[in-house]
Formats: structure tokens, sequence, C-alpha cells
């Protein structure tokens, strides 16, 4: 198993990585940026980078903007898809904006290539300690579902919800409806949105009333529909509703309370009762009602107002600051049909005294396909990419025609969001090589790239292509960003097997969004606890998964629990599993088996019951992985949902956890002939005495065993790799050797492999292992 370590101080990374040559690029110049100085801007903060790693990618961002892993940081890697597969889809990549500034065209990147002009910052926003390997790194990190993964320590709150209880009846019900509402206004859809796909934006009023006679109500709203102001009408919370949040709310770069004014220059301190804190409501609690939409949540801030002497590889004209705040937050899903993307959440603020006009925001990428042990500069040399119109999207894949065949997937980059709709746009896309030095060296060339509306070709060749894609206003020449102002932009990173599966999960990032970063979701996972025994386990489940609801069809769609197993890396085994008796819609009919509920269940004095498996025959000192996993009745389009394995497993040791002693000198003289057993041995060729008259049979023998008479004193256990009880003798003949025919206790002849085989005698335990090939 990989082990991922993920939190670094770069300053000290670069030291040590100068002497080291990547392997997934190689180059005469630099190979990466510099940005060993970028801590002496802002003392408080530290460059950092960090990963997510809880749906099927593993991806790797910056708190300055840049994505991927250029310099190779051990522990880490650019983009990989699969998860676990070595497969690596990302040299590096970032956001850039482009803007006109007092008549100058001017572009601030988080990275441009090999080089990697960096032009960004971290800043401090006071994060608190989240990590076991580092101590005060620049980042929230907040999840809707988990408190903690890995060494990650993750603040806890949904986005919604009144998770610390303090919403009142009497003085915030302002929707009358009794409980605490997301949504009091009743408005719908997005602010400079199409929401419901008529061709028009904004058409309706919160009024209860057709008011485009499409057959819904109130579906695609205006300004009515959206009280605070953030231009998501279905979110305008009742007070009390994720009050807390990460951070210390007054220092977080945020517009929380949507009057327009952040941190110290809102006179409410941004509706900070306790400024300088982390508790931001006063209760005596911190950062208990958060806002979190995804499961794994990272948000960072930077800026450009940075000198030359600190920009990595500056460009020839040097940089000069266009005076904005960058806040970042990225989102990554477990669900299967949302594990292959990463959205990024934007929010461009001008802190200058000069208006920003013509601005066009890019994403620049640099993406090699590149196979597990495939070399770095075979990986970078054989790709092609182009744009796809109808999703907004660049889409960069591998060619299938050369020595080293197709690549191990596709990698794409998408517009999700932007304050006007996304057929409004202007639209950019250019293609670059390494190799012909096609990189920008300007901020008027970057500018022009961005700004000018044409679109590359398919790449005419197999190469090492840059990529990027840019996007703006058509109808105002680019976006304008007034001092104070924010613009607001979505992205998406995307992963997937081919060009047909990029589509599908481009659809699936951009529903996402449509649904405030929420998706069909599966049950939550069943809470248990496992209890060791000599030779078993006990495990015991809570039924809190029945009680789940979707947070986007809102129904209650539990439909059973699945037990599963491992030893070491051999793939997850399925114990058993269990459905409610019941009748599924369509497509999901084929796979519901109806086996029932468990049975076996504890019942306590409180009225709460847990539900009972026991996992028998266990290898004593084999240590065994196991969870308990929930799954719903399927969503159309999603398919059937069942809850991660990720962050929910537990590990137990049998021998350690059940006091089963240790091994004797006795024991120690065990051993099995032959080992490894070849089809046969000499042995087997005197006949044995059966009652069907003498017969040849395979005979495995234990020898050094003691030379006991008493039944049941000393037992032999066979076990499978994976820990399946698979036969046993008991040992009393008064000698100091016993055979097995090699068949299971169901009369099975074994197959070629490896096997675990335990001898208890007196009270301790021997455990070896010998080797079948026939």
């Amino acid at each position: 198993m990989k082990k991922f370590t993920h939190i670094f101080a770069l300053s000290i990374l670069f030291v040590c990585l100068v002497t080291q040559e990547s392997d997934a690029r190689r180059v005469v110049e630099t190979r990466g940026p510099d940005r060993s100085r970028l801590n002496e801007i802002d003392p408080g903060a530290r460059p950092d980078v960090i990963q997510h790693d809880i749906g099927n990618v593993f991806f790797t961002i910056a708190n300055y903007g840049q994505a991927g892993n250029p310099d190779n940081i051990p522990g880490f890697v650019g983009m990989e898809f699969p998860i676990n597969s070595g497969n690596d889809f990302l040299f590096s990549a970032g956001v850039w904006v482009g803007a006109i500034a007092n008549g100058n065209r001017l572009v601030s990147t988080a990275t441009d290539g090999d080089n990697g002009t960096g032009e960004f910052y971290p800043r401090n926003i006071v994060a608190s300690p989240f990590s076991n390997t580092a101590s005060n790194p620049d980042w929230h990190i907040t999840s809707k579902t988990i408190d903690r993964f890995g060494d990650r320590f993750m603040t806890f709150g949904a986005k919604d919800f009144d998770e610390d209880g303090d919403w009142d009846i009497s003085t915030d019900d302002w929707d009358g409806n009794q409980r605490a509402s997301k949504n009091f206004d009743g408005g719908r859809g997005l602010i400079g949105f199409d929401d419901d796909n008529d061709g028009q934006v904004d058409e309706e009023i919160v009024n209860g009333q057709d008011d485009d006679a499409d057959g819904d109500i109130d579906e695609d709203t205006d300004i009515s529909g959206d009280s605070n102001s953030d231009g998501n009408c279905n979110y305008d919370p009742e007070p009390h509703i994720d009050e807390d949040p990460a951070g210390d709310m007054a220092r977080d770069f945020t517009d929380n309370d949507f009057d327009g004014l952040v941190d110290a220059e809102d006179s409410d301190n941004d509706g900070d009762c306790c400024p300088g804190l982390l508790d931001d409501d006063g209760d005596g609690f911190e950062d208990e009602d958060g806002n979190a939409r995804g499961a794994q949540e990272y948000y960072a801030v930077f800026m450009d107002d940075i000198q030359d002497e600190f920009v990595s590889s500056p460009d020839v004209d040097g940089h000069t600051p266009l005076g904005i705040v960058v806040t970042q937050r990225t989102y990554a899903f477990p669900e299967a049909y949302a594990g292959d993307f990463i959205l990024l959440d934007y929010r461009i603020r001008n802190v200058s005294p000069l208006a920003l006009r013509n601005v066009f925001i890019g994403m620049f990428a640099d993406p090699d396909i590149r196979a597990q042990g495939e070399p770095g500069d075979a990986a970078s040399l054989d790709d092609f990419n182009y744009y796809d119109p109808e999703r907004l999207m660049a889409v960069h894949f591998d060619d299938v025609e050369d020595d080293d065949g197709p690549g191990p997937g596709v990698f794409a980059m998408r517009v999700v969001k932007t304050p006007v709709a996304l057929d409004q746009l202007r639209v950019s896309f250019r293609n670059f090589d390494r190799g012909s030095g096609g990189d920008p060296e300007t901020n008027a060339d970057k500018y022009d790239m961005m700004s000018s509306g044409d679109i590359d070709p398919l790449s005419p060749e197999a190469g090492d292509w840059r990529m990027l894609i840019c996007f703006g206003a058509e109808a105002t020449d680019g976006f304008t960003i007034r001092p104070g102002e924010t613009l607001p932009i979505t992205l998406a990173y995307i992963a997937g097997d081919d060009t047909a599966d990029i589509g599908v999960n481009a659809e699936w990032a951009l529903a996402m969004y449509l649904n405030d970063f929420q998706g069909p979701s599966a049950p939550d996972a069943p809470e248990y606890a496992i209890d060791v025994y000599e030779d078993r386990v006990r495990i015991r489940w809570k039924p809190n998964a029945e009680l789940s609801v979707d947070a986007i069809t809102g129904e209650s769609d539990f439909e059973g629990y699945r037990i599963e197993r491992r030893t070491g890396q051999i793939d997850w085994q399925r114990l058993v599993e269990y459905d409610v008796i019941d009748t599924l819609p369509g497509e999901f009919q084929w796979q519901n088996f109806n086996y029932g509920m468990p049975e076996d269940t504890i019942h306590y004095p409180d009225g709460t019951f847990e539900y009972v498996y026991w996992d028998m025959n266990l290898i004593p000192g084999q240590t065994y992985e196991y969870v308990v996993r929930a799954f719903d009745k399927g969503v159309f389009g999603a398919g059937v949902l069942e809850s991660g394995r990720t962050g929910n497993t537990r590990s137990v040791t049998i021998a350690a956890q059940a006091g089963s002693g240790t091994t004797s000198a006795d024991l120690s003289k065990v051993y099995v002939y032959p080992n490894p057993y070849k089809g046969s041995h000499a042995g087997e060729k005197t006949p044995i005495s059966t009652p069907a008259g003498l017969e040849f049979r395979r005979q495995l023998m234990f020898r050094g065993l003691p030379a006991n008479t008493e039944p049941g004193k000393c037992l032999i256990r066979i076990f499978s790799l994976s820990g399946d009880y698979l036969a046993s003798l008991d040992h009393h003949n008064g000698s100091e050797q016993t055979s097995w025919d090699l068949r299971t206790r169901n009369d099975q002849e074994i197959v070629s492999g490896i096997y675990y085989f335990t001898v208890e005698y007196g009270g301790d335990i021997y455990l070896d292992k010998f080797v079948v090939i026939k």
C-alpha cells in the first residue's frame, strides 16, 4: 500500500530536491518554480501542498494556486487515476487572471510551464492545526461527513445544518415551517444561470406561480429569491445556521454575512461576535457549526501583490500586481459518480484602488498521461489535446498508436460556472508544444492569448502539449471587477477512462455544482464496533444508516448492509450481505436479492439495538481489516450508492487482542514437509490403508509436533492466504508427526497457493505458512 505523507514545508523540500532528478520530466532549464522564499512575504503564512484522496483520484493542490506535482515532492502525485493505480495525468496546472489595469495588459499566473512563473503567495488565515505532522499550515480542512482522515483532522460541519442546536423557533423561524431552514425565502436556482434549460435566465419571481408557463413553480428565480445576495437562490439560511465555520470569520478573507464587506472592513466583523477567536458565535465552542459541502474540502487564500524578487521565473517584462485576493476552495467526493473529478471554487476580489476591466480567467495545464512505470519523457512526448465546445472543456489524451500503446485514460478541465451564462462567454483555447518553445513570455503575450477568442484545432502531431482555456463575458469584452468587488468562478479538473467517460464525468461535475455541490448520496456509514475473541470476532453495528435521507432526492432510500474483510494487500472480500425484502424500480430490481435483514441482534434497556455478525475460525496472530457498509435502493443516472470504506475501516489482531500467548521453544520446532509441496513426493508412494482398501493419497506432513496422546489438546488449523478456515487436525497419536490429505473440511482438494497453519498446544500458539504448487 502506498504511504502518503500529506503535509510538507516547501522551504525544506526544495533544499532536498534540487539534487534529485525528476522522473516526470527532464529539462535543461530549472525544472520547477523555486518558491522557497514565499514565506518571507507573509511571515505568518507558509507555502504548502496537500492532496485530495477520498474519491477515485489523488490530486495535489497548493495554497498558492498551483496544481500537480512538478517537483516530485515525495509522497505526492499530480493527478493519479484510478486511485492507487500508479498512473499520473498531471505535471502542473494553475489559474491565470488577466485584466486591463490603468491601460496595461497584465496577467497574474500560478504557473505557466516548466519554469512555473509563480506570481501568487499564500496568506495566513489563522488555521488551527489539522495534522499530526505539521502544526500550522495555511489551510482550512473541512468535511460534511467526517472529522478525521489519515493524519488530518477535519473541521466537521455540513452546510445548511444547525449542528450546535442553537436555532430558536421563537426568533429564528422566518418562514414559519417549525424547523431550521436553509432557504427561508423560497428561491431556487442560481442568479445569472438558465437553471431549467428553457433558454431564459432568472425568469421567475418568488410568488408561488408558474410565471413562464413551463409547468414548474419558482424554479429559476431572480433576485427576489436571493435575500442574502450570494448568487445562490437555494441558500438563504435562517439565523444560527452555519454561524461558526472553520477559522476566524473576522479574518478569513470571506464575506460570511453576504453584505459585500469582508473581515475588518465590515462594521460587524463579518457577523463574528468574537473577532480574533475561532469561537465566532460566542457559545464557548470552536468551529462547531460549519458549512462544508464536500466530504473533503480544502480552503486557502493567496494574493498577487508580490515583488519581482520573490517571483519564481518571472516573465520577460516582470510582474505588475493586479491587486487581487483569491480564495480557493476545492472539493472531493467519495461517491462513484463524483469520484473522478475535483471541483475548484474561486472568489477573485479586487483590493486595489483601480477597477479591473476586460478581465479574463484562464486554466493552464501541462498534462502528461503517464502509465505506471512509464518513463517521464515518453509520457510527456506522446500526447494530444483539443477543445470540446459543447462542455467548454479542454481535453488531453495519449497517442494510442505509438510504441507504449494507449494511455491509461483522459484528462480534462471544464468551465462550470461564471457570473454570466456559459453560452454568453468568449472562450479561447490555445495549445502550444514545449519542444517548439511556444510558451508565452510577456504579460501582453499571455493576455492576448486569453482574450482573443481563438480556438486552436486538435494538436497536429504527438508532443508535449500544454493547453490553456480562457473565458470572459462576450458582451462586455471580459468581466469587470471594481474595487471591493468579487468575481466568482467555478472550474473542474476531470479524469476518465476515455473521451466518453470524460463527457459523463463532466456532466456530473456541472450537476453537482447546480445542486450546491451536492449529489445523490449513499446512506450514512454504519456506526460499528468489533469485539475480539480467541479465534473469532463479533461485529456490532447500529441502524443509523436506515434513517439517512438523500440530500438531493429528499427520500430515505436505505436498502441494505455489506460486511467486508481483507488481510494485508489482498482485495476486499464480502463476508455477508443483507437487504430489505422489497421491490425496486426499473434497472435496480435485477440486483435485488431480498436476503432480509440480520436476525442476530442485541437489545438494550434504553430501547436501542445493534445488529450482530460473527466472523469465525480466524488465524491467531493474523491482522484483519473490516468495514460495514450501507447501500441504497439506487438512483437513476448514479447507480446503487454505497457508503465508502475510506475512514470507516477497523483493524484487529486476533492473537494480540485475545491474549493467546507466545510461541514456545517446543512449538517453534514444528515444520511442514515438503514445503513447497510440488504435486507429490516420495513418501506418497507408500499405500495408505483405508476403508476402501490400500490407496495412494496426497500427504502433507506436520513434523516436530508434541508427542501428545490426549484428544483436543494439540490442534492444527489450516487457513487460506485471505484467512478462510479450511481444515483442522486433532493430533494425539503419540508421535511427533501427523499428515494431512490436502482436502478441506468440505472434502475439496486445495489449489496451488500460499496457506497459513497454526498449532495450538498448552496455551501457546505457533503460526507459520506453507506453499502448494501443482
